[in-house]
């Protein structure tokens, strides 16, 4: 029994717009990531309150504050 591989391309692998896209719009061409260290109750709350997207909103709105 002879098997060949499929030649060209096929599906999976990275591809140019490809997973899924954040709920605000923000893409990886116009975010950097940062870590930080939090308890399991933390981050449930986190995530509870909506995640990356909750955090860009509170960090956006602080800083309109302060100008």
């Amino acid at each position: 029994m002879t098997t060949t591989a499929k030649k060209g391309p096929g599906r999976g692998g990275k591809r140019e717009g490809a997973g899924r896209k954040a709920a605000d719009g923000a893409t990886v061409a116009t975010t950097v990531q940062i870590t930080a260290m939090v308890t399991p109750a933390q981050r449930g709350r986190y995530l509870a309150l909506g995640g990356s997207a909750w955090l860009r909103a509170i960090i956006d709105r602080e800083f309109d504050k302060s100008v």
